[in-house]
């Protein structure tokens, strides 16, 4: 995954790779969000599976 940079670090007038960073760093974003999403519905399906699940897990 590549490493986020905030667009204002460097010039944007003399910056024409950014557009195409910008858009790796976004679907880098997405990819991190939809895998924690995953694994939120693991953990919802493990809970209705057992029912001291998150009890268990904050102990």
């Amino acid at each position: 995954m590549s490493e986020f940079k905030l667009p204002h670090v460097e010039d944007l007038t003399t910056n024409s790779k950014l557009p195409g960073q910008l858009t790796e760093d976004m679907k880098a974003i997405e990819q991190a969000v939809n895998d924690l999403r995953g694994e939120i519905d693991k953990m919802k399906k493990q809970d209705q599976e057992d029912e001291n699940f998150l009890d268990d897990l904050y102990h």
